[in-house]
């Protein structure tokens, strides 16, 4: 699998809700930065996140570019959907990732502009 088709992978399983399939496109020591948030490190960490503390309920990612550049990945794009509490929530992210050898993700930034709450 490329990178472009890896980072459209990500999205697609975390928008279906496949957590374990999403968590399978990271390489086992990864670490993942969010804003206002301590990094997760590891797979296992990165997957229990999206399983039980995030707050998002349901939703949609939508890419706008995909840059590859020497063993990174740049993306941005937008989300609309609803958190847990039922608000709806939208926003336009930005994302740099990282990647090995082996083609899994090594590193994830996210980079968020909330637009409503």
């Amino acid at each position: 699998m490329s990178p472009e088709d890896r980072v459209h992978a990500l999205y697609r399983r975390i928008d279906e809700g496949d957590f374990a399939g999403f968590a399978a496109l990271f390489h086992e020591d990864a670490v993942y930065h969010r804003p206002g948030s301590p990094a997760l490190v590891g797979r296992d960490a990165i997957e229990a996140y999206y399983r039980d503390e995030r707050t998002v309920a349901d939703g949609t990612h939508t890419l706008s570019r995909v840059l590859l550049s020497d063993g990174a990945l740049a993306v941005d794009g937008a989300f609309g959907g609803h958190l847990t509490d039922g608000r709806e929530q939208a926003h336009r992210f930005a994302e740099i990732f990282e990647f090995g050898p082996d083609g899994l993700f090594t590193r994830r930034d996210s980079f968020l502009f909330v637009l409503n709450f």
